[in-house]
């Protein structure tokens, strides 16, 4: 609404508005008239607005409605950190922190340990607590027979090396990390290299005397690695913790070799009156080179069967064949699923030679669905 007047012959224009400012409200904590709710939209879409008592908007604030971390202030809408005008604006409602409202109107909070019972610590986001740490000395027990282990006040372990611990007469002292040992004689730290990557670097030091060696710390700071030091291969070694679904660990590829227990409609053979006779109950598989070898647990010919033919893994089909009047073929197939698991088939195939039938020696073909599994 619009009024105007002249005042000394000049005119004046009076803006006059009703309602909210910003879509309808000024977003200053309910201070603004108003005749229904749509009129209190202050455009912070994290306020709850509506017009409330004596025609007044009010806002309430919804903190849900911010990304994490930001919380929903009246008159600023999602903020990461509170505004103030004043030192009482800024109380957390934790009596052991001194609450400031600093520079920029910004909220700061400093945590007074000495405002908190014996034993606890003062906490910006919690208050006082209990600190994690150790409840008695025999949680600090580093397993080093000449430290002496304790719990401070503070809840924080201490191993303080003793050297009238270790026989002393033979020259020993005792070191944090490594017990009693009887120190070298040096002139440089390479005299003191006792050739073991996993004990770290050793270091010669006063009075020509090595420093005790510090182990090596192996740690990728990732929580799905199991972290341990190689003293074979010298290096740090990072394992994926299979324990842990949420790691998704890679899983081994097969290697097609091993010794594998076999299940399946039936796992043995004999016909020829008994002369062709095999058992593959249990099978021997070698992978050497691109070669597969299958032994079966028990067979009539000395030689394995043998699958040449690449790529030989994870699929592989080895056989042999028994030459006679009745040829014989003997063949053993399957696709590792994994490395301790292959599903396949075992064949036997007679083809009659040189007029002689098959047939009368009772020798039959056979395809038997198998599935293998590492003993």
């Amino acid at each position: 609404m619009h009024n105007s007047m002249r005042v000394g012959g000049v005119a004046i224009l009076a803006l006059v508005f009703a309602g909210c400012a910003g879509g309808g409200g000024r977003g200053d904590g309910g201070a603004e008239s108003c005749m229904n709710d749509l009129e209190c939209d202050d455009g912070f879409p994290c306020t709850i607005d509506a017009c409330g008592v004596d025609n007044r908007c009010v806002h309430d604030p919804i903190d849900e409605r911010c990304e994490m971390g930001q919380s929903c202030e009246v008159g600023r809408g999602c903020v990461s950190a509170s505004s103030c005008a004043m030192d009482t604006d800024c109380d957390d409602g934790f009596p052991c922190t001194t609450d400031r409202c600093g520079v920029g109107g910004i909220c700061n909070h400093t945590a007074v340990n000495e405002r908190c019972s014996m034993g606890e610590i003062c906490d910006v986001s919690m208050g006082c607590i209990t600190p994690p740490g150790c409840d008695s000395s025999a949680e600090c027990d580093d397993g080093i027979p000449c430290t002496n282990d304790t719990c401070g006040v503070d809840r924080t372990c201490t191993n303080t090396p003793l050297n009238e611990l270790c026989d002393t007469a033979g020259g020993e002292i005792c070191s944090a990390t490594s017990g009693c040992f009887v120190p070298m004689t040096c002139s440089t730290d390479a005299d003191c290299d006792d050739m073991n990557f996993c004990n770290g670097a050793e270091t010669c030091g006063t009075e020509f005397a090595c420093n005790p060696p510090t182990p090596r710390v192996c740690d990728d700071s990732d929580d799905c690695t199991i972290d341990s030091c190689d003293t074979t291969a010298d290096m740090c070694v990072f394992a994926c913790d299979t324990s842990r679904p949420e790691c998704d660990c890679p899983t081994a590829p097969p290697t097609c070799d091993g010794t594998f227990n076999v299940t399946g409609a039936s796992t043995s053979y004999t016909c020829a009156f008994g002369m062709a006779a095999v058992d593959w109950s249990r099978v021997v598989i070698a992978n050497d080179g691109g070669v597969i070898t299958v032994r079966l647990a028990a067979q009539h010919f000395s030689s394995p069967l043998i699958d040449n033919t690449e790529p030989v893994c994870p699929t592989f089909e080895a056989s042999f064949l028994v030459p006679g009047g009745c040829d014989e073929l003997w063949s053993i197939s399957g696709t590792f699923t994994d490395a301790d698991h292959f599903n396949g088939s075992f064949r036997a195939s007679f083809v009659e030679n040189d007029g002689f039938s098959c047939g009368v020696s009772g020798c039959g073909n056979q395809n038997i669905m198998i599935s293998g599994t590492r003993m």
